[in-house]
C-alpha cells in the first residue's frame, strides 16, 4: 500500500523539493528573478522613501546654518490709551510773549501744549530681517545624528533586501521543487497504469485473481489524487513567489532544471552584518545624543540684520530707509536640572545600545556557524537519499519482471513501487533543503554582492 501523505506533508514536499540543482542557467534566470524582486518589492520601496526621508531630514539639519531671511511689515492705526503731556506752551509763551513786546509786533504766536500718545497712528514698518547663527552646539550635533541616521536606514534597508533575497530564492527552489513532485507523481501514475494493465492481463489469462485488479485501481485512485494537490500546491507556490515579486499572481514562472552541483561551503567568505552596521550607527547616535543634551549648558550666539523703512502711511522720503544690526547672546544659567536628567537618560539609552551590539555580533556568529553546520548535514543526507533512490528503482524494476514472470507476488511489487515513489521525493525534499541551507548560509554570512 502506497504511503499516504498528509496535507502538511505534501506542502512540505511541493514547497521543500529540490530534486534536480541548475548550473549557470538558472543562476542567471534566478539572478534576474531577484533583480526585479529588488526593483519591483513594495517592502523595498518603502524602505526607500524611508530612506530618502533621512537624507532631506540631514538636508533640513545643515540648512540651520545658513542665514534664515524674512519680510515683515506692519501697518498700526490707533486712538486713544496713555499719552504724554509735552508742555511747549508753558515753556515758550512767556519768551514769545516778550519777543512780541520788545518787537512791537506779534510775530511769536501763542502755542497750545502737546499731548502726545504713545501707539502710534497711521504709521508702517516694512524690513527684511536676516538671522543667522554664530555658535549653536545643538544645531552640530543635530547635523550629525541626521548623518548617523542616514548610515541607520541605509543598512536597515539592505537588511530588508538580504531578508527578500532570501525569501525569493527559497520561494523559487520551493516552485521548482514542486514542479518536480508533479513531475514524481506523473511518474507514478503511469507506473501504476502499467501495473493495472499487467494485472488486467493476467486475470484475462487466469494467472492471478480479481482482487490485484482492484488493488491497482485502488492505487492509480490514490496516485491520481495526490497528483492534483500536487498541482494546486504547485499553483500557490507560483502565486507565492510572484507576490514577492510584485508581480500579477498568475504570471508565469520560468524554471531551468539541470544536473545536480553542490555548493563549495569552504568558499564561503562572511561579510560584515548589516545588522552589526546598524546597531553600531544606533550606538553613534546614542552617542551624540548625550553629546547634544550637554550642549544645553553652553551660550548660543547669533547675529542678525534689518533693513527696511518706517514712517507715516505711504509716506516715502529720504529718512524712512533705515537699518538695524545686532549681535544676541543667551546662556542658560539655571534650569532646575532638567538637562543634566537628560544627559543621564541619554547616557543610559547609550549603555543599552552598546550591550545590544554585543550580544548582536554573538548571535550572527552563533547563525553563521550553525547554518554552516547544517548545510554540511543536509549535503550528507541528499547523497544518502540519491543512493537509496537508485536502490529503489533497481528494486522496482527487479520486482516488475519477476511478477510478470508469476515467480513475485503483486504486494511485492505494490511495494516495491511505493518505495520507489516515496524515496523520490524524499530525494527532491533532501535537495531542496540543501538549496535553502544554501541560501541561510549565504544570509548569515551576508555574502550576496549587491
Amino acid at each position: 500500500m502506497i504511503l499516504k501523505f498528509t496535507r502538511l506533508n505534501i506542502i512540505l514536499v511541493l514547497l521543500l523539493m529540490h530534486g534536480i540543482s541548475y548550473p549557470v542557467a538558472a543562476q542567471d534566470m534566478l539572478q534576474q528573478y531577484v533583480s526585479e524582486a529588488l526593483k519591483n518589492n513594495l517592502g523595498i520601496q518603502n524602505q526607500n522613501f524611508a530612506f530618502q526621508k533621512s537624507i532631506y531630514a540631514l538636508k533640513e539639519a545643515k540648512g540651520l546654518f545658513l542665514p534664515d531671511v524674512n519680510f515683515n511689515t506692519q501697518y498700526l492705526a490707533s486712538g486713544g490709551g496713555r499719552k504724554i503731556e509735552i508742555p511747549v506752551g508753558d515753556l515758550l509763551n512767556p519768551v514769545y510773549s516778550s519777543l512780541n513786546n520788545l518787537t512791537g509786533t506779534g510775530n511769536f504766536p501763542q502755542i497750545e501744549n502737546v499731548s502726545q500718545t504713545f501707539n502710534p497712528n497711521n504709521y508702517y514698518d516694512a524690513k527684511v530681517h536676516t538671522s543667522m547663527p554664530l555658535y549653536n552646539a545643538e544645531i552640530i550635533y543635530n547635523s550629525r545624528i541626521k548623518k548617523e541616521q542616514i548610515s541607520l536606514q541605509q543598512a536597515q534597508m539592505i537588511v530588508y533586501k538580504r531578508e527578500l533575497i532570501k525569501n525569493v530564492k527559497v520561494a523559487y527552489y520551493g516552485y521548482q521543487q514542486s514542479l518536480k513532485a508533479v513531475k514524481v507523481l506523473e511518474s507514478g501514475v503511469v507506473l501504476a497504469q502499467e501495473n493495472l494493465k499487467i494485472n488486467q492481463s493476467m486475470v484475462k489469462n487466469g494467472k492471478a485473481i480479481r482482487t490485484v485488479v482492484s488493488r491497482a485501481q485502488n492505487e492509480l485512485t490514490g496516485l491520481v489524487s495526490q497528483l492534483e494537490d500536487a498541482r494546486l500546491q504547485s499553483t500557490n507556490a507560483a502565486a507565492y513567489f510572484n507576490f514577492l515579486l510584485n508581480k500579477p499572481l498568475n504570471s508565469l514562472v520560468e524554471v531551468s532544471l539541470s544536473p545536480v552541483s553542490f555548493y563549495k561551503t569552504d568558499s564561503v567568505k562572511s561579510a560584515k552584518r548589516e545588522e552589526l552596521i546598524a546597531l553600531e550607527a544606533a550606538e553613534r547616535v546614542n552617542a551624540l545624543a548625550v553629546r547634544l543634551n550637554k550642549t544645553s549648558a553652553l551660550p548660543k550666539l547669533s547675529t542678525f540684520l534689518d533693513l527696511g523703512a518706517q514712517g507715516d502711511f505711504i509716506k516715502v522720503n529720504n529718512q524712512s530707509p533705515y537699518y538695524l544690526f545686532g549681535i544676541t547672546l543667551s546662556w542658560q544659567i539655571f534650569t532646575g536640572n532638567r538637562y543634566k536628567n537628560k544627559v543621564q537618560q541619554a547616557s543610559l539609552d547609550l549603555k543599552v545600545a552598546q550591550t545590544q551590539t554585543s550580544m548582536a555580533e554573538q548571535q550572527l556568529q552563533l547563525e553563521a556557524q550553525t547554518a554552516q553546520n547544517k548545510l554540511t548535514a543536509a549535503i550528507q543526507s541528499y547523497k544518502a537519499a540519491m543512493s537509496q533512490t537508485a536502490l529503489s528503482a533497481q528494486y522496482f524494476r527487479d520486482e516488475q519482471r519477476l511478477y510478470k514472470e508469476g515467480e513475485a507476488l503483486y504486494i511485492e511489487l505494490l511495494d516495491a513501487q511505493t518505495q520507489l515513489i516515496n524515496d523520490q521525493l524524499k530525494e527532491s525534499i533532501s535537495y531542496l533543503n540543501v538549496q535553502t541551507r544554501e541560501t541561510e548560509l549565504e544570509r548569515a554570512a551576508a555574502s550576496y554582492i549587491f
